[in-house]
């Protein structure tokens, strides 16, 4: 039995790409020659519609109607000329798209000698979906990594990471940068005479009053037992001592819930300022010139604030 090898392969494989989950397009002089469905799909219409079709239209159309492709512009025109010139520079040139639907393609664009060009799209939709969820997997692990479990706000490991890269910005720009270091005082008190689960209801409290006094560029954290620090961007030790004189003052007229007592109770916290000047080349030095006008606040009485002479 005999056939016609050249019909026959091209029967089988128009009929091989229509039922592929991929897609498939051929065009000549911006005209859709062929493509099967899954290509139709990418500009939001039918394989009848796009073939004979300028492509270009057929992109034009997508955007306009939000259908297929997602074309992220205001300026069409401009779009479409700057992903020519992208094209023209190379004879084959590879590209991801998503779709409004939510699919993905890894797509390949050859322009043969004759003057055709293919296209060729494989679906790596379950693939981005993966590697998105990895994505967050890994984004969550870095937040736990980097947040105190207790209070939620930044950890040691975070303030070290933040204080680089805001020393690293005041060292630019010359913008100030400012420190506290709170201690709440006689927290050890607090422990031993109602427990464990008292002193976490006073840090999680503690660390709510500060969160709702502080700034939005502000950053809180809890660096050790009752110890926290707040970083002051582009924030001289006179503004400084004003927020640090409202958050004691604050926390002194509080009362502070403990629910395995059912009772309130009273505290204070003292808090040490520093700024840094042209010489500190990290945090380190800020950190313990604040850390010695705390222990001074501690020796003078507590429930005071303290800066740094330095």
């Amino acid at each position: 039995m005999s056939l016609n090898q050249e019909v026959s392969l091209e029967l089988l494989l128009k009929n091989s790409l229509d039922l592929s989950p991929d897609c498939f397009c051929v065009y000549d002089n911006e005209v859709v020659l062929y493509c099967n469905d899954h290509f139709a799909d990418i500009f939001g219409t039918s394989k009848e519609k796009a073939i004979g079709s300028k492509y270009k239209e057929l992109l034009r159309q997508a955007w306009l109607s939000q259908k297929g492709v997602i074309i992220d512009t205001d300026d069409f025109d401009t779009w479409i000329s700057d992903l020519d010139k992208a094209h023209d520079e190379l004879s084959i040139s590879q590209f991801e798209t998503d779709l409004t639907d939510g699919r993905w393609f890894r797509m390949s664009r050859t322009t043969l000698e004759c003057g055709y060009t293919v296209v060729f799209g494989v679906d790596i939709t379950e693939l981005k979906r993966t590697q998105k969820a990895l994505e967050e997997a890994n984004k969550h692990i870095e937040q736990l990594a980097n947040t105190d479990q207790l209070t939620g706000v930044n950890n040691r490991r975070a303030f070290e990471s933040i204080a680089k890269h805001e020393v690293a910005i005041s060292t630019r720009y010359k913008h100030p940068l400012s420190l506290l270091t709170l201690d709440i005082d006689f927290f050890k008190r607090i422990n031993d005479n109602y427990g464990h689960e008292a002193g976490d209801d006073v840090l999680k409290q503690f660390t709510q009053l500060c969160s709702g006094i502080i700034r939005e560029s502000d950053i809180l954290c809890r660096i050790g037992g009752e110890e926290f620090v707040i970083l002051l961007p582009v924030t001289e030790s006179t503004a400084a001592r004003k927020l640090a004189e409202r958050i004691r003052s604050r926390v002194a007229d509080n009362e502070f819930y403990l629910s395995s007592q059912n009772k309130k109770i009273s505290m204070t916290v003292s808090i040490g300022i520093s700024q840094r000047n042209e010489f500190d080349e990290s945090i380190d030095e800020v950190l313990a010139r604040a850390d010695s006008a705390l222990y001074q606040a501690k020796n003078n009485g507590r429930n005071q604030v303290c800066h740094s002479i330095v």
